[in-house]
């Protein structure tokens, strides 16, 4: 989240080589790191609440709502993985200023769509505390 909130509208603020140059870098050690934190929140997340007994109110709002919440965060991770993680390949490899530029602004529209799954889940999350 704050790659797209921060870090990617700071980077297009650069020229198309030194920002392709910049994104290689941080793509370096975002991309180990990412992937980890957030298989490792979803599994936590998953065994916390199996722990908390949530398989015997499946049906229950709390229930619901606790589905709702896996499938949408097991969604956005596989949406990282299928469309912002390749995209950001592609950029590193090419050396076109227009086609940085072109990538540029697809990762900028999926970042929204991120965050917007991310708002989701956090609404969810919320929900959830109050026993929805």
């Amino acid at each position: 989240m704050t790659a797209h909130i921060v870090a990617f509208p700071a980077f297009s603020t650069f020229p198309p080589a030194t920002r392709r140059s910049i994104i290689e870098a941080f793509a370096a050690r975002y991309g180990r790191l990412v992937g980890a934190v957030a298989g490792l929140t979803i599994l936590l997340g998953i065994l916390r609440s199996l722990t908390s007994g949530v398989l015997n109110m499946v049906t229950s709002p709390y229930g619901l709502t606790w589905t709702a919440a896996i499938v949408l965060g097991l969604g956005i991770a596989a949406f990282e993985a299928i469309r912002i993680s390749p995209t950001v390949g592609k950029l590193i490899a090419t050396s076109d200023a227009g086609q940085i530029e072109a990538l540029d602004d697809r990762l900028a529209s999926y970042g929204k769509i991120h965050l917007g799954g991310f708002l989701v889940i956090f609404s969810l999350m919320i929900a959830m505390r109050f026993g929805y």
